[in-house]
């Protein structure tokens, strides 16, 4: 895929596991990341269809991937994940077994699989020492299963039948629906217990996190045309064309420190979206993902008020994204 290239480049992709295989799409498509839930199953659906979901007030599928990828089926548990994703036109969820890792790679590392692809799910494959992971093309897989001729499922084949089905799985499962459906309606954290997926970032020293339900995509500073707009304050870079859609970039350590960040190779912007609004931040670098217990985390309060708070959680010290905040400043759009 990328062989031809001769010049670095580098892109996050999601790494995660289907039984004893390894698979990554782009990170850029990614929504949230979340334990298997109790899913509604109103109706006999496609096969490939799990069940659905009520994700933001809208009701998404959940797509039980080795049925598009022809793997073999298998029990999931209540381990499983279910990875949020947004493509061009649609949301839906991918079950899946683990999540191994977000982080960036080489795109160098992507290389051409030996048969044409076209019409495929297969985009590349990934080789790093003794690890390897098939990408797969996350927009062929949306148009597969929106344009699916409509199969009432077999009763024998159905996806939904490979979902836990003891009661005591059932409960769980049930309980922590509720506890979903609390916190996307704004519920205290003392009410119940959280643990959420951030990405993390730097800048200058401070490791910064966002959580990953906000993020709508990672993009390398050098890729992008920036078209500056005059009469704005400094901390506002320009804008971005991103597919079709116009986002103001700021430099975000001059926002909240007042200094300028150093352009690197390794600049990226992460664009954060928050309801209707999207907003592009300037980063030294995109880190990993962590897991947080909100619980866990103490606030410093002698740092000053801003849209990076101050918290400790062990040892360490994180710079939490405070969205809406941020996204409560009205310096930030520019008309």
């Amino acid at each position: 895929m990328n062989n031809a290239l001769t010049q670095y480049s580098e892109e996050s992709y999601i790494f995660f596991s289907i039984g004893t295989y390894n698979y990554a799409f782009s990170a850029k498509y990614v929504l949230d990341i979340m334990q298997l839930v109790e899913l509604e199953y109103p109706e006999s659906m496609p096969d490939f269809i799990a069940g659905l979901l009520e994700y933001n007030n809208k009701m998404i599928k959940i797509i039980d991937i080795r049925s598009i990828l022809k793997l073999e089926a298998t029990n999931y548990s209540l381990n499983s994940k279910i990875v949020i994703t947004k493509t061009n036109n649609d949301i839906f969820g991918i079950l899946i077994d683990d999540v191994k890792e977000i982080r960036r790679i080489n795109t160098l590392s992507l290389n051409n699989p030996p048969y044409d692809t076209k019409q495929s799910f297969l985009e590349a494959i990934f080789t790093e020492k003794d690890f390897s992971a098939t990408v797969i093309n996350l927009e062929h897989i949306e148009e597969a299963i929106n344009s699916s001729d409509f199969t009432p499922a077999d009763i024998n084949k159905s996806s939904s039948l490979l979902l836990p089905k003891d009661i005591s799985s059932k409960e769980k499962l049930h309980r922590r629906r509720l506890h979903y459906a609390r916190k996307m309606r704004g519920v205290a954290y003392e009410i119940i217990k959280s643990q959420d997926t951030y990405i993390t970032f730097y800048l200058k020293k401070h490791i910064c996190c966002v959580k990953i339900l906000h993020v709508a995509g990672f993009y390398k500073f050098a890729n992008v045309k920036l078209t500056k707009v005059p009469c704005t304050p400094d901390f506002i870079m320009g804008i971005v064309s991103i597919k079709g859609r116009y986002i103001t970039v700021i430099d975000l350590l001059k926002y909240t420190e007042n200094k300028t960040s150093e352009i690197t190779k390794d600049t990226s912007i992460i664009v954060i979206e928050y309801e209707d609004y999207q907003l592009g931040i300037i980063t030294d670098a995109i880190g990993e993902t962590i897991d947080m217990d909100e619980n866990l985390l103490k606030k410093k309060e002698d740092y000053k008020p801003s849209c990076l708070n101050e918290y400790v959680m062990g040892e360490k010290l994180y710079l939490i994204l405070d969205i809406k905040r941020l996204f409560g400043d009205e310096k930030l759009y520019v008309s």
